[in-house]
C-alpha cells in the first residue's frame, strides 16, 4: 500500500496525499491531470496545496494560488510512469509534543483516524485571511488508510546523532522516500571523499529527484534546526567536491535533478537544474538545435553546468565566464519560501531570460560562492556556435620573454576580442604533466623534479620554457586577416604561432600513421591539440582532469570513468587572479616557483586571460594523500601561497569552504560585515551550508 502522510495538527481536515511519487511532477502541480478518483472544485486552484501534498507537506490555505478555477486530479494518467494515488479528506492527530497548526510531515505520529466523506460534510478548515468560497470541497467519497511508516532507510541513522537530527531525517524519509535518505557509513564515506583530504564528513546524504522536494526538504531542515550543505554533482575537485561544510553536516546532493528545456530556442535561452552535466547539455544541443555552444571547461562531462557557474567557473568558448551567461535563477531560500528572478516573479519570463539584471538590486549575486539559498534552476544565454574555429600555439624558449609576452597579449586581447576568445600561457613543468608520466623512481621522497632533470625531460619531449595556446573564434573569411592582425602584435622574440584547425589536425594524424617511428611524442601532443579544439568548440572533454593523477606514474585511460577524490589523488588548487601587467606576472610566477620548491611540490604554472587587463592563473597543488606527512605539506604550501600572493595583491578568485581561514580571518570590515547582516536577516538559524566561506549569522 502507498505511503499516506498526514498534513494538519489534531482535528483539522485537510488533504491528504495517498500514492505513489510522479516523475511528471510538474504537470500534476499545473492541474493538467484529469478524473480518477477524487475531484475537487474550487474558485482558486489547488495546485499549490496538492504539490504540497504530493510531498507530504504542510500548507496553509493562505497560499493557494490562484491561476485556474477547477482541478481534477488522481488516479493513473496515460503520461506517467507511475500511479498517482488518491486524493481525500481526512481527520489526523497530532504527532507527540507537536503543537504547530502549520506541522511539517511528522514521522512520529504512529496513526490517523480517517473518515467518510460526502457532498454535504467535512469541508476543508478555512484558515485565516482566506475566503471561505475558496475552501476545497469533495464531491466523491472515498476511504483512505493512511497510517504507513516509510520503509527502513539504508541503515539507520548514527547513534550518536541528536533527537533533532534523528527527527529531521524521519521526516526527510517521508517527504522524498526513505530510500533517497542515506547514513549508510560506507556509502557516506564513498560519497564524501575530497581530494583536498577533508576532515568534514557527511552525516547523511539527501537525493531528491524533483525540484519541488527541495523546498520541503529546506522546510524540514528550518523545523528541527539541522543544516544541510547543497551540491550540484558534487565534482568541483580541488576545492572541496562533496564534502560539506562543517563536520556530520547533511549533504542535499542535487545530481539527480536533470531537467533541461529551451525557454527560448531561436535567442539561445536554455534552463537546467543542477544535475545537469556538461555531456548532457551538449548532447541535448546536439540533438535539439546545435547552433548553440555548451560553456564548457575542463572538468569533463560529467561536471555540472550550474554549480560551475555559480563558483564563477570559466572556459575557453566565447561564453568564457560562466556565471555571466546566467540570467536568471529559482531558488529555495532558509525558510522553505521560494526566490524567483526580478522579472520572472512580475510574470516577464521571457525578457527575465534574456536580461539578466532586471530590476532593483541584482539579488541574484548572492547566491554565487554563497550560501543564501539553494539553487534549483537557472537559465543561460548561449553562444552561437562560430563558422570556424581553431588553435594557435607559440613557444617561448626563453624565460625572460614572458614578460613581453603578458604586456602584448594586452594588446591582442583588447584588439582582437571578437575573435581571439582565450589564450593560456603555461609553463614547462605544466605541459610536461600532461605529456610525460611522473618519473617516480627519480625523484626522492618529499622532493620535486630537479631544474637539470627537468630541462631534459622538456628538451627531448620538444617542450618550450613557456608555451602559449590560444582559440580564435571567427567567421571563416576573417581567419586569415585574423592571423595576420595576431603575427603583427605579438612581439618579436615569441617567434611566428602555429595553427591548426580540424583539416590541418586531421592531416597531421594522416601524416603520423605512414611514419616507421614516434617522432618526440608528437601522437600524445596532437591528441592534447584535438582536445583543446574540441573543448574550445563547446565539446566537453577531460583537458585538465588526468593531471590529478600525474604523481601516480600515468594517467588514466580515456575511457574509464574518473573521479580523483574516489581514486585516492590529492589535489588543492590555488587560483589567484593577476593583473595582466609583465612585472607582476614574473613577481608572480618567481613566488610561485620557490614557495612550491619549498614544500616539495610541484610548481605547475598556468595563466588563463580573462579579459585584457586579468588573468587567473591555475596552480594544481598535487600529493598523495596516503603518504604520510604529504596532506600536511600541500596544505601548508596552500597557505604560504595564499600569504605570498596577497603580498603581490593577487587574491584567489574562488575558494574551497575548508581553506578560507588563512585568508579571510583577518578581513577588514566592509563588505563581510555587509554578507554577515543579510545572512541574519535571511538565515539566522544557518541552515544552509554554515561556514562557508567564513559567511554566518553570528
Amino acid at each position: 500500500m502507498p505511503n499516506s502522510i498526514p498534513l494538519a495538527s489534531d482535528d483539522e481536515s485537510h488533504l491528504v496525499f495517498d500514492g505513489y511519487r510522479s516523475p511528471a511532477r510538474n504537470e500534476f502541480r499545473r492541474g493538467q491531470w484529469n478524473g480518477g478518483i477524487g475531484r475537487f472544485q474550487a474558485k482558486k486552484t489547488v495546485e499549490t496545496y496538492l504539490q504540497a501534498s504530493l510531498v507530504n507537506s504542510a500548507y496553509p490555505a493562505s497560499k493557494v494560488s490562484s491561476q485556474a478555477t477547477k482541478t481534477a486530479f488522481t488516479g493513473p494518467a496515460s503520461n506517467t510512469r507511475e500511479m498517482i494515488g488518491k486524493i481525500c479528506i481526512v481527520r489526523v492527530k497530532s504527532p507527540p509534543g507537536h503543537t504547530d497548526s502549520q506541522t511539517v510531515p511528522s514521522p512520529l505520529a504512529s496513526s490517523v483516524a480517517t473518515t467518510t466523506m460526502t457532498n454535504n460534510t467535512n469541508r476543508s478548515p478555512v484558515h485565516p485571511g482566506t475566503d471561505p468560497q475558496d475552501s476545497i470541497a469533495p464531491v466523491e467519497t472515498e476511504r483512505v488508510d493512511v497510517a504507513r511508516r516509510p520503509e527502513e532507510s539504508s541503515a539507520a541513522p548514527c547513534a550518536n546523532m541528536g533527537e533533532s537530527t534523528r527527527n529531521a531525517l524521519e521526516a526527510w524519509g517521508y517527504a522524498i522516500g526513505s530510500d533517497r535518505v542515506i547514513t549508510d557509513r560506507e556509502i557516506l564515506e564513498r560519497h564524501g571523499r575530497s581530494a583536498i583530504d577533508s576532515r568534514h564528513r557527511a552525516g547523511a546524504l539527501l537525493r531528491p529527484r524533483f525540484a519541488d522536494e527541495v523546498a520541503e526538504i529546506v522546510r524540514i531542515a528550518a523545523r528541527f534546526q539541522v543544516p544541510v550543505h547543497p551540491i550540484s554533482t558534487g565534482r568541483n575537485w580541488g576545492y572541496g567536491a562533496a564534502s560539506p561544510s562543517v563536520e556530520g553536516g547533511v549533504v542535499l546532493d542535487l545530481s539527480s535533478l536533470q531537467a533541461v528545456r529551451f525557454v527560448d530556442r531561436d535567442l539561445g535561452l536554455v534552463e537546467v537544474e543542477p544535475g545537469v552535466t556538461q555531456g548532457m547539455l551538449y548532447q541535448f544541443l546536439l540533438t535539439q538545435d546545435d547552433r548553440w555552444m555548451t560553456p564548457v571547461h575542463g572538468g569533463g562531462p560529467d561536471c555540472s553546468i550550474l554549480g560551475n557557474a555559480l563558483e564563477r567557473g570559466y572556459g575557453l568558448t566565447p561564453t568564457a565566464d560562466h556565471f555571466a551567461a546566467l540570467t536568471s535563477i529559482e531558488a529555495v531560500l532558509a525558510d522553505g519560501s521560494n526566490y524567483r528572478s526580478a522579472f520572472h516573479a512580475l510574470d516577464a519570463p521571457l525578457i527575465g531570460s534574456a536580461h539578466r539584471w532586471g530590476i532593483g538590486p541584482y539579488v541574484e549575486g548572492l547566491f554565487s560562492q554563497g550560501n543564501f539559498g539553494v539553487v534549483t534552476k537557472a537559465t543561460f544565454a548561449l553562444q552561437r556556435r562560430p563558422q570556424h574555429t581553431e588553435a594557435f600555439f607559440i613557444r617561448l624558449k626563453d624565460d625572460t620573454a614572458l614578460e613581453a609576452m603578458v604586456e602584448s597579449l594586452r594588446t591582442v586581447l583588447s584588439s582582437l576580442s571578437a575573435s581571439v576568445t582565450g589564450v593560456n600561457l603555461m609553463n614547462d613543468r605544466r605541459v610536461l604533466s600532461m605529456s610525460r608520466p611522473y618519473p617516480i623512481d627519480d625523484v626522492p621522497e618529499g622532493a620535486v623534479i630537479s631544474d637539470q632533470q627537468c630541462a631534459a625531460m622538456t628538451r627531448e619531449a620538444g617542450i618550450s620554457r613557456w608555451t602559449l595556446a590560444g582559440i580564435l573564434h571567427c567567421p571563416s573569411r576573417m581567419r586569415r586577416p585574423v592571423r595576420r592582425e595576431l603575427r603583427r602584435l605579438l612581439p618579436p622574440q615569441s617567434g611566428t604561432p602555429i595553427h591548426f584547425n580540424r583539416r590541418r589536425l586531421s592531416a597531421a594524424n594522416s601524416l603520423l600513421r605512414f611514419l616507421p617511428f614516434r617522432v618526440g611524442g608528437i601522437a600524445g601532443q596532437l591528441r592534447s591539440i584535438d582536445a583543446l579544439i574540441d573543448l574550445a568548440d563547446g565539446s566537453p572533454r577531460r583537458v585538465a582532469l588526468p593531471l590529478a593523477y600525474w604523481l601516480r606514474g600515468k594517467s588514466p585511460t580515456a575511457i574509464q570513468p574518473i573521479n580523483p577524490a574516489h581514486d585516492g589523488c590529492g589535489l588543492i588548487w590555488y587560483s589567484p587572479l593577476v593583473p595582466m601587467k609583465g612585472e607582476i606576472a614574473r613577481s608572480y610566477v618567481d613566488m610561485v616557483d620557490r614557495v612550491c620548491k619549498a614544500h616539495g611540490i610541484e610548481p605547475l604554472i598556468t595563466l588563463t586571460s580573462l579579459s585584457d587587463r586579468l588573468m587567473d592563473s591555475t596552480v594544481p597543488i598535487l600529493f598523495r594523500p596516503e603518504k604520510p606527512g604529504e596532506s600536511q605539506r600541500a596544505q601548508a604550501c596552500y597557505e604560504a601561497l595564499l600569504a605570498g600572493g596577497r603580498e603581490l595583491g593577487c587574491l584567489p578568485y574562488r575558494l574551497s569552504h575548508q581553506s578560507t581561514g588563512p585568508l579571510l580571518a583577518d578581513a577588514s570590515p566592509g563588505h563581510f560585515d555587509v554578507i554577515t547582516k543579510l545572512r541574519q536577516s535571511l538565515d539566522p538559524n544557518n541552515i544552509i551550508s554554515p561556514g562557508h566561506l567564513r559567511i554566518s549569522a553570528y
